[in-house]
Formats: C-alpha cells, sequence, structure tokens
C-alpha cells in the first residue's frame, strides 16, 4: 500500500531572498502551484501567464526542486516584483513532493498544479473557478493543447474530442466514463479543502504520479465538472532539448514507473468493492497507454526484456479483465504477451502496416498468420473486428461543394452491420458541433456522409472531423488524422484553405474546416467516386 496522503508536517524549504516576513492577511479564492525544475528557458513565459490571468484574486507558489540552471534565481527576481508569486526551494526529490508540499501551503479556497515549463491562456483560471463555484465541484476539468516551438496543436493533444464537445456536470465519473482519458494535473482546480478531507496527494518518487492521484480524485468527487475552452497549453519541447517524463516514453526507467503506477492504482482501490467498476475501467486504459512504447521492442532488446516483463505484470495482476474494447490489433499484442510469444509479437509489430481483413460467415477478421494457424492456435474470436478500429478504416474523400460538406468512409460492410457509425464537425474552441447525414453504401465497403453546410449554418470556426462508432458494448470516437485517412487524401489535402473548404490541420490535428463565407469549391478525391 503506498501513502497518498499529504505531508502533515510541511517539508524543510527555504524562501526566496528578500521575502516578506509578516503573515499576508489577504486570502486568496485560487492557490497556483508551479513545480519548478531546471526550466529556466520557459520559466519566465510561464510566471508571466500566471501573473497575466484576468482573474486577479490568485496566489501563485513556485517550489524549485533544487534547479541548477538558473531557475531558483529567476524565481527570486520574479517575487521581488510581485507580490501575489512567493517561492521556496527544497531539496530535490522529485515533483511529487514538491506538488504535495505546494498544496499542503495553499491557503486559496482551490488550488492548481502547474508545471514550470507550460503556459496558461489568460481566462484559463477565471473559466475554471467560476465553473467549479457555480456548480460546487470539487474539480473542474479543462481542456488542453500541446504548445511546439510557439505553434499550438490542439489536435495532437486531444485525442479524446468527445470529452470537449460540451459542459458537463457530473455526480460521479460512471456518468461520463471518457473523462477517465484526461488524467493530468494540469489543466485542473481542484476544492482545496476536498484534497485535504481524503488526503489526496502525490506517490513520492513516482514519476508518473499524476495518474493515480487524479483517477482517485475522479472516484471520490461528489461533483466533476468539464469546461469546453481551452485554459492550458502543454509545451512540447523541441527535439534535442531535455526532454520532460512524457516525452520519454521509450526508456527503460520510464516505462518501468509508469508501469509501477499502473500497479499502484490496482492496489489502491482492492479493498473497495464498490470502486470495482472504477477500478477495471482504469486498467483498461492503462493498458492501452502501456502499449504506447510497443514499436521500441524491435530496436532493443534490453527494452524488449522490461517491456514484455511489465506488461506481463499487468496482466497477471489485473487477471481475467476485458480488454477487447482496445481493439483487435491491441488485444493481439496484449493476448501474445500473456503467453510469451514474443517472436510472433515481434514479427505483428514489424508488420503493423497490414491491415487486411477477411470475411467468414459470422463477421469480419484480421487476416494475418495467426488467423486459424493449425500451429499457433488462438482463439478466432479475438482477431475478429466488431467497430471501427485504428488502421482497419480509412477517410478516402472529402469535399466542400456547393455549400455541402461531403465524405468517404472505407471500411468493412460487416462492420458497419454490426455497428452505428457516424460522423459530426467539432469545433475546436468550444462544444459547437454538427452532425453528418448518412448517404449509403456506395459500393462494396464504402460509405457516403454528408453535411449541408447552408442548412446547418455552423457559426464560423476551426472544425475538426470525428468519427463515433456504437455497437453492443463497444462505443469510441477518433479524431480523423493522417493515421486514419487515406495516403492520396492526405497528400491531396492543403495545410491551409479557403473559408468552408476541407484541409489538414495542425491545430485540429487531423482534417479541419474553416467556415466562412463561401469562396468557391475545392475538391480532394470525390473525382469519379
Amino acid at each position: 500500500m503506498h501513502d497518498l496522503r499529504l505531508p502533515q508536517d510541511e517539508p524543510a524549504a527555504h524562501s526566496a531572498p528578500g521575502a516578506a516576513a509578516g503573515p499576508d492577511t489577504h486570502m486568496p479564492l485560487l492557490s497556483i502551484v508551479v513545480l519548478v525544475y531546471n526550466t529556466a528557458q520557459y520559466l519566465r513565459e510561464c510566471f508571466d501567464s500566471l501573473l497575466g490571468q484576468d482573474y486577479a484574486n490568485i496566489e501563485i507558489i513556485a517550489i524549485d526542486d533544487d534547479s541548477d540552471d538558473g531557475s531558483w534565481q529567476i524565481c527570486c527576481e520574479y517575487e521581488a516584483a510581485h507580490p501575489r508569486l512567493r517561492c521556496l526551494r527544497k531539496t530535490n526529490e522529485g515533483g511529487a513532493v514538491a506538488g504535495n508540499l505546494g498544496i499542503s501551503l495553499a491557503r486559496g479556497e482551490y488550488v492548481a498544479l502547474v508545471d514550470s515549463d507550460d503556459v496558461v491562456p489568460p481566462d484559463g483560471y477565471r473559466q475554471l473557478v467560476a465553473t467549479a463555484m457555480a456548480e460546487h465541484a470539487d474539480i473542474a476539468v479543462g481542456r488542453a493543447a500541446r504548445l511546439r516551438e510557439g505553434q499550438v496543436l490542439a489536435g495532437a493533444f486531444l485525442y479524446e474530442p468527445f470529452v470537449w464537445r460540451q459542459p458537463r456536470s457530473l455526480a460521479a465519473l460512471g456518468e461520463f466514463p471518457y473523462l477517465i482519458h484526461d488524467c493530468f494535473y494540469w489543466n485542473k482546480v481542484f476544492r482545496t479543502a476536498f484534497l485535504h478531507e481524503h488526503g489526496l496527494g502525490m506517490v513520492p518518487g513516482l514519476l508518473y504520479a499524476d495518474r493515480p492521484f487524479v483517477h482517485r480524485a475522479y472516484y471520490l468527487s461528489r461533483r466533476t465538472t468539464i469546461v469546453p475552452a481551452l485554459v492550458y497549453y502543454w509545451r512540447q519541447r523541441p527535439a534535442g532539448a531535455q526532454a520532460s517524463i512524457s516525452q520519454s516514453l521509450g526508456t527503460i526507467a520510464n516505462f518501468e514507473d509508469r508501469i509501477r503506477s499502473f500497479l499502484i492504482e490496482w492496489d489502491e482501490f482492492a479493498a473497495l468493492p464498490e470502486a470495482q467498476a472504477h477500478r477495471r475501467m482504469v486498467a483498461v486504459y492503462n493498458l492501452q497507454r502501456a502499449l504506447l512504447p510497443l514499436q521500441g521492442i524491435a530496436s532493443s532488446p534490453a527494452f524488449r526484456t522490461a517491456f514484455v516483463a511489465g506488461v506481463q505484470r499487468l496482466l497477471q495482476a489485473y487477471g481475467d479483465l476485458d480488454f477487447s474494447a482496445l481493439g483487435v490489433r491491441k488485444a493481439m499484442y496484449l493476448e501474445l504477451i500473456r503467453r510469451g510469444w514474443i517472436e510472433e509479437l515481434c514479427f505483428l509489430v514489424g508488420d503493423a502496416g497490414n491491415c487486411r481483413t477477411v470475411e467468414r460467415e459470422d463477421g469480419c477478421y484480421w487476416s494475418q498468420p495467426l488467423l486459424d494457424n493449425p500451429e499457433r492456435p488462438l482463439p478466432r474470436e479475438g482477431m475478429r473486428l466488431r467497430f471501427p478500429t485504428i488502421g482497419f478504416f480509412r477517410v478516402s474523400a472529402i469535399e466542400a461543394r456547393d455549400g455541402v460538406l461531403r465524405l468517404v468512409l472505407d471500411i468493412s460492410d460487416r462492420i458497419m452491420a454490426e455497428c452505428e457509425v457516424g460522423f459530426e464537425l467539432q469545433s475546436v474552441h468550444d462544444a459547437r458541433s454538427y452532425a453528418m447525414q448518412p448517404e449509403g453504401r456506395l459500393e462494396e465497403g464504402r460509405w457516403a456522409y454528408r453535411l449541408d453546410l447552408a442548412q446547418a449554418a455552423p457559426t464560423p470556426a476551426l472544425y475538426g472531423v470525428v468519427l463515433s462508432y456504437a455497437g453492443g458494448p463497444y462505443a469510441g470516437h477518433y479524431r480523423i488524422g493522417r493515421q486514419l485517412a487515406t495516403p492520396e487524401l492526405c497528400a491531396a489535402l492543403p495545410l491551409e484553405a479557403d473559408d468552408g473548404q476541407p484541409f489538414y490541420s495542425q491545430e485540429v490535428g487531423g482534417l479541419g474546416l474553416r467556415v466562412g463565407p463561401p469562396t468557391g469549391a475545392a475538391a480532394c478525391g470525390l473525382h469519379g467516386s
């Protein structure tokens, strides 16, 4: 059992030189805890974004974890110039300990955690705090986007667009389980008394300490609100720079820490019978995360050994967990790892471009060497495609002509017979969305959709194209990025387009449409369909 409680006594820490001596009687509504460690290159931009918030009733507590790159000097500089900002320096013990210390020092009714290389937009905390207060929420969650070399890439982070389609207020996570995908501490505000009431904090020494902390907070929260607005920019550092934790997926130490965090979460809920549905939901999500660095097993025998051992530990702990919702490819990988069939695993990973299917009387199957192989028998059911799975469908055409947006989906007819599949335009920056209408089957394996832009009259904005599916126990959503469009369509799409025309949007992270006054017709891939 791991201690997730906040420290009862504040660890030894040192204030910045020249810090005010007397007590501050002003009680802020929001405390912003900044976790600082060797981010001097970005720290001023972070501090400036916090001091520039259009919500002023805040305090900023910067915890420097013994930086050696000048970060502490920047902290001192800002504290001397800004009364709302105070800084502490402590022995290097990791971000989890620094975060726990910051929470214990927070005087605000709400508290937020910020990584010191990131940026918060001017209205970010105003929107989160206003919603939390209005809903009497323990947690308010807002949208985040990647920030790479000054460019906002919403799609690169928002792999789960459905979470942000509309504002929501949840009495329990089970009312909207998609939120489990958002397991980061930095795009949220927490009611400080709620964290103290449940002794919520992060596991010291754990790199991926935010996941157990946030997932447990979701479970315990009596009210969680979702704010569709963009409230946080998470920096992706350029190649060659010192990588952040989440940019080091392929290192053995990073992977083993990730596995440790998953096992901690599994153990934490073991003694709570009422939490088993939550426990298993988190476990399936964590298996998906565990497979992220899978490609590294081909080039590094040492990483392959660590990877297989780590995932086997998870599978052994999880027992009979049903992970079929991850899709046929990931489910196959996990089954091979469970059995220790590593040669077959490496073959399938190396043959990742194989998305061939075969139709049988009882369904559609992934056609690969282990299907109906008498020498290496595996249950055929584990290779059956029951819903749209990445790699096994493609958007092959999209055009806007005469005020109508049309799209063509290439997918097995058997999958379409078992699932409801739809498309919609979702605004990148708010809750607006517009459903496309199915036009039916064009020919074998090709299905058409349309949206009358003139009739729907979408408000001028940048929209992304999102696929949704539901069939039996399976449901999900995909943003249509390069991986989900044919190479021919990707090559034909421009990187920018006139109003009302489809293009590949870096900000959306896939197919985008900037709605505005019509400026003519452009098409990609539909001619001759």
